[in-house]
């Protein structure tokens, strides 16, 4: 296929994605919910298939192809100059669609990972005679379309819902599944648009990282003359001084040294940190058009006084009298309006003064939206993502990707302070409004760090603990929070987080009467 039809096909697919609308009410049912995974994983396939094609025809690098044009041209080619630039601008265009529509591939790509991430913790694979279990990756999206064999015989798998803790389906029809990432950012309100941002810095804290390259500003004697030269390095020598001698000789001199890092995010990826902040902005965006009237009464002295405030604004904004005027005027006739329209309504005095009372909730209103609304996105992905944390093992997280595609398997001390931006206020709302089941917790980012140490000890010695109950205990030793809240948060019984309890406290301990024995021996008892 050529470029032309390449760039059709990939168009008209993910403009195929974009009419289709996913719902909740896929999540309903369980028909509904497989149409809904075999549709999204088929897409990926395709998507990853283009991508791959796209790859292969230098869409990547599209400006590679016309950085030969140049502005310096010689005598003799003067005359040809004006069609050379023509040229060249007609494939910077066409290198500018190229990369703008791999990009948009990239996008969809990373949505559709998250959004089959969130599916497959939601619901599973149950053979209902033997209580066998299959994760939905585990098999190919066609067999779950047709129906997947037991392995016992006796029949057809049947899907189930686990209603599992780490994962949160709902913000799936928030995500930019067709690459219209610009688009879904434009629909977002301003306190949703501060929030996005300020998640997309939280994802990307990147870790200090060791040095893999240097990038050097060296001088050369040649010739009887000093020479200036830049030059690449690996980490791999740590002494650049001999090995520069090495390359050009005694008569070398180092004048910079910059030290390129590897710096991991706690998101390796741009698209994902994008999809994720969209997610959950758009999510949080309906929560809080939900919840906002019963915020603001109980925020504000008069709320209806506002309400009447803003409906005076708008008809005032898009007043237009029968008279032909100029700009600068129709703004002054409509400042008159809407002042006389709020001094017949009692809010304000002839000039346009505002009450008091009124003054006052606006300015608690801009308050709730900038602080308090702000803050819910934020700590709907870092609740998600440190629960994720808490309830996975590190093998699994090193492995599966889940709902948080590209996520780092462990955090180092800087990162984990991450978790520490989550607000107690949002975290009220809400448990209050909405049905949240969040606890705040002080010292958040420690008890991940703790989470890791142990399962650092745990390597090599063959322990299989259940996950979610090692998560709730880890949180209840740790955060401080209640035995019964921890089980209720990870959906697990309180028996099993008191055995999990037991387990990590008896790590590191002899389990047995020859391991006992070994260890006064060791210690010279």
């Amino acid at each position: 296929m050529n470029e032309s039809g390449l760039i059709a096909r990939s168009e008209r697919f993910l403009e195929s994605i974009r009419d289709r609308k996913v719902s909740l009410d896929d999540l309903k049912s369980r028909e509904g919910f497989i149409g809904l995974y075999t549709y999204l994983r088929g897409n990926l396939e395709e998507l990853q298939d283009l991508k791959e094609a796209m790859e292969l025809r230098g869409f990547k690098y599209p400006f590679r192809s016309i950085s030969g044009y140049s502005s310096q041209y010689s005598s003799e080619i003067a005359e040809d100059v004006h069609d050379i630039k023509r040229h060249a601008q007609y494939f910077r265009m066409k290198a500018s669609a190229k990369k703008n529509l791999l990009d948009r591939v990239n996008s969809a790509i990373s949505s559709h990972r998250i959004a089959l991430g969130n599916l497959e913790e939601y619901a599973l694979l149950r053979c209902p005679d033997c209580s066998r279990s299959l994760r939905l990756y585990e098999v190919e999206y066609r067999d779950v379309m047709d129906g997947v064999m037991c392995p016992c015989g006796s029949g057809m798998m049947e899907v189930e819902f686990s209603g599992s803790t780490i994962c949160r389906p709902e913000i799936i029809p928030h995500l930019p599944l067709s690459g219209d990432y610009m688009v879904k950012m434009s629909e977002l309100s301003l306190w949703a648009r501060k929030a996005f941002k300020k998640i997309m810095r939280l994802l990307k804290n990147e870790k200090k990282g060791a040095v893999r390259s240097a990038t050097l500003v060296i001088k050369v004697l040649e010739d009887g003359r000093w020479i200036r030269r830049r030059i690449t390095i690996d980490s791999d020598d740590d002494d650049y001084e001999r090995m520069l001698r090495q390359r050009y000789g005694p008569n070398v001199r180092i004048e910079l040294i910059q030290f390129h890092r590897k710096k991991s995010s706690i998101i390796n990826d741009r698209y994902t940190r994008t999809a994720l902040a969209l997610g959950y902005a758009g999510l949080s965006h309906d929560i809080i058009m939900d919840i906002r009237d019963r915020v603001y009464t109980e925020k504000l002295r008069d709320y209806d006084a506002v309400k009447r405030y803003r409906r005076i604004q708008f008809e005032a904004r898009t007043y237009s009298p029968d008279l032909r005027l100029s700009e600068d005027e129709l703004r002054d006739v409509r400042i008159q309006r809407m002042h006389t329209l709020l001094h017949e309504a009692g809010l304000g005095d002839a000039s346009g003064r505002l009450n008091r009372e009124l003054r006052e909730d606006l300015e608690v209103m801009e308050e709730v939206k900038r602080e308090l609304f702000g803050d819910v996105p934020v700590n709907l992905v870092l609740w998600d993502v440190a629960l994720y944390y808490l309830g996975t093992s590190l093998d699994r997280r090193s492995k599966h990707s889940g709902p948080f595609p590209n996520l780092r398997p462990v955090l180092d001390r800087s990162q984990v302070r991450t978790f520490d931006e989550i607000s107690r206020e949002a975290v009220e709302l809400l448990n209050t409004c909405w049905d949240g089941g969040m606890v705040y917790i002080d010292n958040l980012g420690d008890v991940l760090l703790k989470k890791f140490e142990i399962e650092e000890k745990m390597k090599g010695l063959h322990m299989k603990p259940n996950p979610l109950a090692f998560g709730a205990a880890v949180l209840h030793m740790e955060g401080g929070v209640d035995i019964e809240t921890c089980a209720e948060i990870f959906q697990v019984r309180v028996e099993e987080v008191l055995e999990e309890k037991r387990n990590i406290e008896n790590l590191g301990k002899p389990s047995t009467d020859r391991a006992k024995m070994f260890l006064n021996l060791i210690k010279g008892d």
